[in-house]
């Protein structure tokens, strides 16, 4: 997956949550700011609102980012009311090499379905 297919699919799995939450963009800032620094600066905030509207617009933000974004709002106490979990395979050199491909193509397919029903649900 590119990418920037890979940022937009993250930016609408982070929409989508959001909204289910009630969030406003500018609230998600807020929480992300005060989960990511240690000072609190009502200035700063401010900024890193305007940073956030933009990384959520573009497709070239960083998937890295996006999914530390992600991992935040999931451990977030107002979204344990949420059905939400965000799989990460951990190796455990259990199980062959084969079987990992295979297991990574079916969770691949199954991202690109969930993605897929996403997209059209914002259009």
């Amino acid at each position: 997956m590119g990418t920037k297919q890979e940022s937009h699919e993250l930016i609408l799995q982070i929409k989508e949550l959001i909204a289910e939450l009630g969030w406003t963009q500018n609230k998600l800032a807020r929480i992300l700011y005060t989960e990511l620094y240690d000072w609190d600066d009502e200035d700063e905030i401010l900024k890193f609102q305007e940073r956030i509207k933009k990384e959520l617009q573009r497709t070239t933000t960083k998937p890295d980012k996006l999914r530390r974004y992600l991992e935040l709002i999931v451990g977030h106490p107002e979204a344990e009311k949420l059905d939400v979990v965000l799989n990460r395979y951990v190796p455990q050199g259990s199980i062959s090499v084969s079987l990992i491909k295979g297991m990574e193509s079916i969770s691949s397919e199954i991202d690109k379905a969930y993605n897929k029903e996403l997209q059209l649900k914002h259009r």
